[in-house]
């Protein structure tokens, strides 16, 4: 719905948005923040009726803004709130969301997924514990074979022997999910529609022995159009014998992004090259590096790039690259050349400085950055500090 529509609808009189039929109703209210869609209650019986069969329930931190839900437990919260309208919703449910800051593992949440899984229709499920122990999901999470979206963070994923996975999975986003390494490609294995992929851990939640390899990581992930790392799963993956070039190209990848890397660590740097060289058709790089200028570079690193050929590198798709922490390091300097030679449609070069990098080491780098060849004359070196 445009925002003209919307207004329009605000300014109806009370008669005409009695009579408005089911599904615009629906949709309206679809669109609406969660608590201002179940205070239009009070407009008529037919808007009472729609807000119990509402497709999408969002329980978030602004549900609970009154000052009655802000003297109660959390608990109470999940109990009273969130079930009773679970037991008094009407039709199916197509995308539920529970992220609230105060969320920790506890026994309600098991009641609401219990309720959950009886519904055949759930399509996307947000589940985001904020502090305190992973909770534990029950078998009958598992049981939810509808999912197309699936966001955890904070949970324990340990399914049952006979899971197989989710068939009909588009986006999975994993954010600190406590899970070993066999279950995981598993896993994914069988998500044979994933596009969109998280995988945000450390080394509380990546439990077992990781060093499976980046191969056979990105053989699971044939379809992957938007991906997102942390540094620890990368680390853990890629223990093993690095390979200058994936045996099958990432050709459905348009948008990368790696979080906590370092230019400094030769197995970072490997890393960020294989994805960003095996995926011809990308078109979106976002870097969010890590500095620490107590690390020193390693040796490898420091001539990676001038020592292995890209000659066969082209980023034909190239349009917008993005570098938080940078400094003027070698290896980083090698990476924003190569970008720049191989990229003729790169548009936009867009580098966020440490802010330990002094002014003088600010204008050396971006004298040295603009002296490189550029693939694209339309390219622009954009410099920023935090």
């Amino acid at each position: 719905m445009s925002k003209i529509e919307k207004m329009e609808a605000q300014d109806l009189p009370l008669e005409k948005t009695s009579n408005l039929p089911p599904n615009i109703i629906q949709t309206i209210l679809t669109l609406m923040p969660m608590r201002d869609a179940f205070r239009t209650s009070i407009l008529s019986q037919s808007w009472r009726n729609q807000c119990l069969s509402i497709p999408k329930l969002t329980f978030d931190d602004a549900v609970f803004q009154g000052s009655t839900c802000k003297s109660v437990s959390m608990r109470w919260k999940l109990l009273y709130i969130v079930y009773t309208i679970l037991l008094l919703h009407q039709g199916p449910i197509r995308e539920f969301s529970l992220c609230i800051s105060q969320l920790v593992s506890c026994c309600e949440i098991d009641q609401i997924i219990l309720h959950l899984s009886r519904n055949a229709t759930l399509k996307k499920l947000t589940l985001c514990i904020e502090s305190g122990i992973d909770h534990k999901l029950l078998p009958a999470f598992f049981k939810l074979q509808q999912l197309t979206d699936l966001k955890l963070q904070n949970c324990a994923f340990q399914p049952p022997v006979t899971f197989k996975g989710f068939s009909r999975l588009v986006t999975l986003s994993f954010n600190n999910v406590s899970i070993t390494a066999k279950v995981f490609l598993m896993f994914i294995s069988n998500c044979p529609q994933l596009k969109d992929f998280t995988l945000i851990g450390d080394e509380k939640h990546l439990m077992g022995c990781w060093n499976s390899g980046f191969v056979k990581l990105f053989e699971c992930l044939p379809l992957v159009e938007r991906l997102r790392m942390s540094w620890y799963p990368i680390k853990c993956f890629a223990t093993g014998v690095m390979p200058q070039k994936l045996p099958t190209s990432l050709v459905h990848i348009k948008y990368l992004r790696l979080q906590g890397l370092s230019f400094a660590r030769e197995i970072d740097l490997l890393s960020a090259l294989l994805l960003v060289t095996s995926s011809p058709n990308i078109d979106t790089i976002i870097l969010e590096m890590q500095y620490n200028p107590n690390e020193a570079v390693s040796q490898t690193a420091m001539n990676l790039i001038d020592q292995q050929d890209y000659s066969y590198v082209i980023l034909d798709h190239l349009r917008v690259i993005t570098i938080t922490n940078f400094t003027n390091m070698k290896p980083g300097m090698d990476f924003v050349r190569l970008i720049l030679a191989k990229s003729p449609m790169l548009k936009i070069v867009d580098i966020m400085i440490d802010k330990r990098v002094d002014i003088h080491g600010e204008v050396k780098m971006l004298k040295e950055l603009l002296q490189y060849p550029r693939a694209s004359t339309r390219a622009k070196i954009k410099f920023e500090r935090p």
